[in-house]
């Protein structure tokens, strides 16, 4: 009997924490699902509110070309160039509400030499717009609109961000017109900072696996506060969830000196630099800083006394991180400025005070370059003196974006294209101007002669 007692009270022992646990396992699951709801909740929030800010941006460029060219006749036919419209499509948000004027940040390649600009800001609501400034070196646009006839306009202004603030991990939303479908909303996370993929002059994109599509361009990136923190610029063509965005740091800077000056003033010191490889390093004894390669006669640089082979570790007292982060910052420095450069020379650190020269359109001594987004190529001209030592006419690779058409081609940085399907190329303008006439004639590829280290090969480019 007592047996049976003790047994009875085991068994109820065990249904009693059996059904505790189910108990609390359900009210785990009722709380698990509070906060989904709760993070679904804030974020279709933030997305609501955000989203009116985003527009669709229709451009028109007119295009010339010649049906002819390409083709090697014995005659040249007397023919003037036809004209056509090339149309582009992509996203702007509105980032400020003035006298009567909305004013829309997007990228420069949207808008670029657009004949017309047509902005979209809901099904019921177009307006055409005016390019306000450009900055190719950023791929930073500000264009504006007048506000009359747009519905709660005031509240369409977006709240920019702090992208200084931004950390790897941290939860992004893509908001923007891919392929046209309005107001796409895609979710992420910040991949990495500080990116350099060399499509632009100036870069130090935030990487994101929030997709990003054609379309997108000019759109925000938004953190979970709804505060824009990038406007998305590039993809990797070949790859999936590598998407970029300039900072809205650098981008509201740019913004400032548009709506300021007209165009984007920048400081200058007039070196060539570059980062301490290992090798490097290993040679000269030193790890860290930032290696001068170059110093331009009458520059700032060279009237403060820097040298070549000169090693710049601070500015104004701050550890550099490397040679993007001195470009960024003496680039934001107002012109005659006095800045302090900390550097190595001989092995022995000092100072060396430098008053910050404007960045000018063409700087003297310099072969001029041209950047190459859809094709991820940036490239210049060869020099007088590169043209006698290499014994070759052509123009020099400078940069290839990774993943890119040109990346895919097997094109590198120091390569020298020679001719674009077997025509010869001395210039960047005849070489845009060949890509583009095979463009035209609906070409998917250009067979180029490049030449690399002293031999000549063949590469082939997709022109996508």
């Amino acid at each position: 009997m007592r047996a049976l007692a003790l047994l009875f009270l085991l068994t109820l022992s065990i249904a009693i924490g059996c059904k505790a646990q189910a108990v609390g396992e359900e009210e785990e699951r009722i709380n698990n699902g509070g906060i989904l709801e709760k993070f679904e909740s804030e974020l279709t929030r933030v997305v609501d509110r955000v989203s009116p800010s985003v527009v669709t941006i229709f451009a028109v460029q007119e295009v010339e070309f010649n049906p002819f060219e390409g083709f090697d006749l014995p005659f040249r036919i007397p023919i003037e160039p036809f004209r056509q419209e090339k149309r582009s499509l992509g996203s702007g948000v509105i980032v400020k509400y003035e006298d009567g004027k909305v004013y829309i940040l997007t990228n420069n390649h949207v808008v670029e030499d657009a004949k017309r600009i047509t902005v979209r800001f809901d099904k019921h609501t177009e307006k055409k717009a005016r390019i306000v400034g450009t900055d190719p070196k950023t791929d930073i646009a500000v264009i504006e609109v007048d506000a009359e006839g747009i519905k709660d306009v005031e509240k369409r202004v977006a709240k920019l961000g702090d992208s200084d603030k931004v950390r790897v991990g941290q939860l992004v939303i893509a908001i923007g017109n891919p392929y046209g479908l309005e107001r796409t909303v895609t979710v992420g996370v910040v991949s990495a900072i500080k990116r350099s993929i060399g499509i632009t002059q100036y870069e130090n994109y935030i990487q994101t696996d929030a997709a990003i599509n054609p379309g997108n361009s000019g759109g925000p990136l938004i953190n979970i506060h709804g505060e824009v923190i990038g406007i998305n610029t590039a993809i990797v063509a070949s790859g999936q969830g590598l998407g970029f965005a300039i900072p809205i740091n650098l981008a509201k800077w740019v913004m400032e000196q548009i709506l300021e000056h007209g165009k984007v003033v920048r400081g200058w010191l007039g070196v060539v630099i570059q980062e301490i490889t290992p090798d490097i390093a290993e040679a000269i004894g030193v790890k860290e800083g930032i290696l001068v390669a170059q110093v331009l006669k009458g520059s700032p640089a060279d009237k403060a006394g820097l040298k070549v082979g000169d090693i710049i570790v601070a500015l104004n007292g701050r550890k550099l991180e490397g040679v993007r982060d001195l470009q960024l910052s003496i680039m934001k420095t107002k012109p005659g400025t006095e800045v302090t450069l900390t550097i190595i020379r001989e092995g022995k650190e000092k100072e060396i005070k430098v008053k910050v020269g404007e960045l000018p359109e063409r700087i003297p001594g310099k072969p001029k370059s041209y950047e190459g987004g859809d094709l991820g190529l940036s490239l210049r001209d060869l020099t007088q003196k590169e043209k006698a030592r290499l014994g070759v006419e052509g123009v020099l690779v400078v940069g290839v974006a990774p993943g890119s058409p040109a990346y895919e081609s097997g094109l590198r940085p120091g390569d020298v294209i020679m001719r674009v399907n077997y025509k010869k190329v001395s210039t960047v303008r005849e070489f845009y101007r060949l890509i583009e006439n095979l463009k035209k004639m609906g070409k998917a590829k250009a067979l180029l002669l490049v030449r690399r280290e002293g031999s000549n090969i063949y590469l082939v480019l997709p022109l996508r």
